[in-house]
C-alpha cells in the first residue's frame, strides 16, 4: 500500500475535478429539470399534475450527465499520469491500483452526491412543485440505496471504459484504439441483441429484480473493462 498511496495522490492532484465537478453536473442537471418543469408548470399550474409527474418519474437525466465526464477521466487518469507516476519509480501495477482506488473515491463522491440530492429532493417535497430529477425509476423510486448503487456502478462503469480506451491508446496506439472502438461497440450490440432474443428465458430469472438487475449487469461489465485496462496497462509505453 506504501507504494500505491503516491499514485492515489497522483490522481487526486486536481480534487475538485475528480471528486466534485460530478457533483456539481447533478447539481446542473437538477437546475435544468427544475427549470423545465417551472416552464410546464406556467402552462398547468403547481404544483404540477399527476400526469405531468407521472411521465417526471422517468426523467433519466442522473443516468445521462455523467458518464462522459467520467469517461474523459479515466482517459486522461491513465494518459496524463502513466508517465510520470512512472518517471517516479512506480511500477504499473502500483500505477493501476492507486488510479483504481481514486476511481473508486470519485464513484463514491457521486453516489453519495446522488443521495443528498435525492433526500433534498423528498425533504422539500419535491422542490415544492412537485417535481422530480432524483425520485425517479432509474434510481429506484426514492430508495437511497438504490440510488447510491446505480450512480456508483455507473461511475466506475464509466471511469474503467475510459481507462479501457485510455491504456489501449498508451499501449497500442491511435489505430488500436478506433478498432477497440468498434469491436467493443460490435460486441455491445451483439450482447444486445442476444438479450432481447432470449428476453422470453432471461426474463422469469430476473423477476422481482427490477432495477437491480441492472446495477448487477453494470457492475459484472465494469468489472471485464476493469480487467481489460489492466491487461492493456501492462504492456503499455512510457
Amino acid at each position: 500500500m506504501t507504494h500505491v498511496r503516491p499514485n492515489l495522490r497522483l490522481y487526486l492532484a486536481n480534487r475538485t475535478g475528480v471528486l466534485l465537478t460530478p457533483v456539481v453536473i447533478l447539481t446542473i442537471m437538477l437546475g435544468l429539470s427544475l427549470i423545465v418543469a417551472g416552464f410546464i408548470g406556467i402552462a398547468t399550474g403547481f404544483p404540477l399534475p399527476e400526469g405531468t409527474v407521472v411521465r417526471m418519474r422517468y426523467n433519466g437525466g442522473a443516468l445521462y450527465c455523467v458518464p462522459g465526464f467520467l469517461l474523459s477521466v479515466g482517459v486522461l487518469a491513465m494518459n496524463r499520469n502513466f508517465s510520470m507516476a512512472l518517471a517516479f519509480g512506480s511500477t504499473r501495477r502500483n500505477f493501476w491500483l492507486g488510479t483504481s482506488i481514486g476511481f473508486i473515491l470519485t464513484s463514491l463522491a457521486v453516489g453519495v452526491g446522488t443521495v443528498l440530492l435525492l433526500g433534498l429532493e423528498i425533504l422539500t417535497d419535491h422542490w415544492f412543485i412537485n417535481a422530480r430529477a432524483f425520485d425517479v425509476v432509474a434510481l429506484g423510486s426514492g430508495d437511497p440505496v438504490q440510488a447510491f448503487a446505480t450512480m456508483f456502478v455507473l461511475s466506475m462503469l464509466s471511469l474503467y471504459t475510459g481507462a479501457f480506451f485510455g491504456t489501449i491508446y498508451r499501449a497500442l496506439g491511435t489505430v488500436w484504439t478506433s478498432v477497440a472502438a468498434v469491436g467493443l461497440g460490435v460486441l455491445a450490440l451483439c450482447a444486445g441483441a442476444a438479450f432481447l432474443w432470449k428476453w422470453d428465458v432471461i426474463a422469469p430469472q430476473v423477476v422481482g429484480w427490477e432495477a437491480w438487475f441492472f446495477v448487477a449487469l453494470g457492475l459484472v461489465t465494469a468489472a471485464l473493462m476493469a480487467a481489460a485496462s489492466y491487461g492493456a496497462n501492462r504492456s503499455a509505453t512510457v
